[in-house]
């Protein structure tokens, strides 16, 4: 059984959506998206709790109506939650013996960490120097700021500013989206080279929060638009196979699970995830891909980030805190330990030493929220909920025993590693990987300004917006854009 499109696109996600509206407004209707899940948005994942929408992948939106075209379309729509102008309680310290560190620390070192991302690391020259890791680097720079402070502070007070320092190396707004294991993986020439959208929208906020959630989002914008007999779920592509001298693609499909179909196209939109890439590229596609587009995805790094939600009966914290911060001995963090609850399993506890806290959800004051990332991330996704939930409550009881926080009732939590089809959330620019790479990945096949067949978009293959939504949604109309010329 075999049916013919102009354009496949594959992948439901925002560049997948994006490219769909693009060909629509521009007078081409004879595509279809295929998508492995059974809903739209790829890693764009809301669900409804007490009902508030909360979000287990992308949360809020960065920039302002200026540089972020989300941001515009998402004020066009009225969907900017106006509601959310952030909070005036305050912030909680603890370190492991739950003794509170002074907020005037935290400052401290946050500022001189400030000063590094922001004015130091862009100083690294990008060509004609070895690439280098944004962890070097900034243990280099907090050596030198350490070695200063030595001068003038006793021993505990080091170890107080050591443990504010490997607090803020996860915990930082620039470091704790990139999903690496850890900073030593990132190039900082990679680093230097994502653009950072500033802030100044009417609302005075960093990030911008969606009414009804990011699902809304994507369907006022998006699919309302698009005819939903264009969109077919639960499908999954088997393998994409070229035909360069016909110019045509055959694209292999699996329909529930049991129907094998073959859609014929003129045009393919690629907009896995490089983690899907990664996974799939040598079965997927016949012939395989040029050498130097299996090199760039191999070579490209893939974070993972896991968002965790615990969901109590009510607050058993004090009210007037929204962070409860863990600042772990930086002279244990090697050290062999085991939660109580995990005595009698396999699981090993040295992930918790990635869990740099939590706070209270902005809109359901009954839910604590945390995150993980890297290696941490796709470990946790192996153990039950139930498990979890205990081993939460006991880190919770050992920085803050003061609370003594019960069983939360409920945990929901991504797993964005083992989701299939996706593996993980966030493209980043790998020590022995640069930007090269990304640009790279975005080039159509054949390289034939009139002849291209297989077209790749994604987050990934933004130079400047790798890792970002708006950097997939540009990428989705830019791939449009290249089809469209073509007729």
């Amino acid at each position: 059984m075999e049916q013919h499109y102009r354009v496949v696109i594959v992948g439901a996600g925002l560049a997948g959506l994006s490219c769909a509206k693009y060909l629509i407004e521009n007078g081409i209707n004879d595509f279809v998206i295929i998508e492995a899940h059974d809903q739209i948005g790829g890693r764009c994942r809301t669900i409804k709790l007490f009902e508030h929408p909360i979000e287990l992948g992308s949360e809020s939106l960065h920039g302002d109506i200026l540089n972020n075209p989300l941001y515009q379309l998402a004020e066009e729509h009225h969907l900017i939650d106006i509601d959310d102008k952030g909070s005036d309680r305050d912030d909680c310290y603890h370190d492991e013996d739950a003794e509170s560190i002074d907020e005037d620390v935290i400052d401290e070192v946050r500022k001189v960490y400030d000063e590094i991302l922001e004015k130091k690391v862009p100083t690294y020259p990008y060509e004609n120097y070895p690439d280098l890791s944004l962890g070097e680097f900034i243990s280099a720079e907090l050596e030198q700021y350490i070695k200063m402070k030595k001068l003038t502070l006793d021993k505990d007070e080091i170890d107080e500013q050591q443990k504010v320092i490997n607090w803020l190396s996860k915990q930082h707004p620039y470091l704790n989206a990139i999903g690496c294991n850890k900073l030593t993986d990132v190039s900082v020439q990679g680093w230097n080279s994502l653009e950072r959208l500033p802030s100044n929208n009417q609302y005075n906020t960093e990030t911008a929060y969606i009414h009804g959630g990011f699902l809304n989002f994507l369907q006022r914008i998006f699919t309302d638009k698009i005819n939903e007999n264009k969109i077919e779920l639960n499908t999954i592509v088997k393998r994409i196979s070229i035909h360069e001298e016909e110019q045509y693609v055959d694209v292999e499909i699996i329909k529930n699970n049991q129907q094998l179909i073959i859609y014929q196209a003129k045009h393919v939109v690629c907009t896995q995830s490089v983690g899907c890439l990664k996974h799939s590229m040598h079965q997927m596609f016949i012939p395989p891909l040029p050498h130097a587009k299996r090199m760039c995805i191999q070579k490209l790094g893939f974070g993972t980030i896991d968002k965790i939600y615990l969901v109590f009966p009510q607050p058993f914290w004090d009210v007037d805190f929204e962070t409860f911060n863990f600042l772990w001995d930086t002279n244990q963090l090697d050290t062999e330990w085991k939660l109580k609850c995990f005595t009698n399993t396999s699981f090993n506890s040295q992930w918790c030493k990635n869990i740099n806290g939590f706070y209270v959800h902005h809109r359901l004051s009954n839910v604590l929220v945390t995150q993980i990332s890297g290696e941490a991330a796709k470990y946790i996704e192996t153990i039950s909920d139930e498990l979890l939930a205990m081993a939460f409550q006991e880190l919770l009881c050992l920085f803050y025993p003061d609370n003594q926080s019960p069983l939360p009732e409920q945990i929901i939590r991504s797993r964005w590693f083992h989701q299939p089809f996706i593996h993980g959330t966030h493209t980043f620019i790998k020590i022995g990987s640069s930007i090269h790479d990304i640009k790279q990945l975005a080039v159509p096949w054949p390289n034939k300004p009139a002849k291209p067949l297989i077209l790749f978009a994604g987050e990934g293959t933004h130079e400047r917006f790798y890792g970002t939504t708006h950097g997939a949604y540009m990428t989705g109309i830019r791939e449009a854009k290249r089809i469209v010329e073509l007729y």
